[in-house]
């Protein structure tokens, strides 16, 4: 279980990264570490682990804010982040349940800790 739960993160870490690659490289701001501690903490309590991309974690969660900010519902947001995960990994398809909450989980964490105003709770 642990495995399919660390393969999910690898393939939203991975299908966000082409997303966040144009982010990055235009100097987003990166989080203060108060931000980033709180995003990391809020990952782990929600069994979302962490893999070797914070950066990439941390640039996607202000690009969903973005995507809230400009008037896009969480609904399709979610679906946005399963949409990657399965292009990255069709597999995914046959465990579609988990990755939704996986990505409605990520969702949440991302708006409570960069953009509260948004704020979804996945329970």
């Amino acid at each position: 279980m642990r495995t399919g739960i660390t393969s999910l993160a690898d393939a939203l870490v991975s299908a966000s990264v082409v997303l966040t690659t144009a982010i990055i490289c235009a100097g987003a701001a990166r989080a203060d570490p108060s931000q980033e501690d709180q995003f990391v903490a809020l990952l782990a309590q929600d069994q979302i682990p962490l893999i070797d991309n914070l950066p990439a974690l941390v640039a996607r969660a202000h690009q969903i804010c973005g995507e809230l900010d400009g008037g896009a519902s969480v609904k399709t947001v979610v679906r946005e982040e399963m949409n990657g995960i399965f292009e990255e990994n069709p597999a995914y398809h046959q465990v579609s349940g988990r990755v939704r909450r996986t990505a409605v989980r990520f969702v949440a964490v991302s708006s409570d800790v960069y953009c509260p105003s948004h704020l979804v709770d996945p329970r």
